[in-house]
């Protein structure tokens, strides 16, 4: 059985948040920057960098060895296409799961955007994720995770939603399971001319106790955690969960 993440993240998926653009991008890194301050000159790896949005604002700032790893060919042809349309063609980019990002003691730093962590059914899996984070990243490194606020997506979650984009009508219901630990997603893409199409999105959602927990059992050291990339203060009305987790010099 295909996974869900197999089937939503390839074309339509980049028409479906189109807000999440390169001046967003551009705000994110500036925000990053000022939070973890990562050497320029240092190998940094964008864990699932989709269309490559992040990887081109991050070399407009003066990164020099950049990496993108993302599981979808469709979206690393876009990303591809992008860093070219930039002149940035030593930009590397690498098809492979997250949960198995080649090579260890690789990048000083490691960023992982816009909700990618608790896409896998077993929370073993998604452990995984950070085991093999923490295997890639160099010692010293830093490894940073932007990921939902499970308090803040229960409080403020809009459960249907309509809307017109580029001449799509897309609908879009969204519930929170009945143990309470996953958000779902369900993504009907109508258009004229044109079966309908189904996208669905079923994300982990993690206390911070939980996710402190693992990264510090993986063994990094000393993770701070913000209400977002800004570093605001985090609570449960926070709308991000940000960790910034240390791996220790030799």
């Amino acid at each position: 059985m295909t996974a869900w993440y197999e089937n939503t993240f390839g074309r339509d998926y980049l028409s479906l948040y189109p807000h999440r653009n390169d001046e967003e991008a551009e705000r994110d890194v500036s925000s990053i920057l000022r939070l973890i301050d990562p050497l320029r000159g240092e190998p940094l790896l964008d864990l699932c960098c989709g269309a490559g949005r992040h990887l081109v604002a991050l070399r407009h700032t003066g990164f020099t060895h950049l990496t993108g790893l993302d599981l979808s060919k469709d979206l690393l042809a876009e990303a591809r296409a992008r860093l070219d349309a930039e002149s940035m063609l030593d930009i590397q980019l690498i098809q492979a799961d997250m949960r198995e990002i080649p090579g260890s003691d690789l990048y000083s730093t490691i960023v992982s955007l816009f909700t990618s962590f608790g896409y896998f059914e077993h929370d073993s899996e998604n452990e995984r994720v950070l085991q093999s984070a923490y295997r890639a990243l160099a010692h010293g490194g830093t490894f940073l995770l932007d990921t939902l606020n499970r308090a803040y997506v229960m409080a403020s979650l809009v459960p249907h939603e309509e809307k017109e984009l580029n001449g799509k009508r897309t609908i879009i219901h969204r519930h929170i399971t009945s143990d309470g630990l996953r958000v779902e997603k369900e993504t009907r893409i109508t258009q004229p001319g044109s079966p309908e199409t189904t996208y669905r999105e079923s994300v982990r959602m993690y206390k911070k106790t939980e996710i402190e927990q693992m990264l510090r059992e993986i063994g990094f050291i000393n993770p701070r955690f913000y209400g977002d990339l800004m570093g605001q203060a985090f609570s449960d009305k926070s709308p991000r969960m940000v960790f910034v987790a240390p791996k220790a010099a030799r």
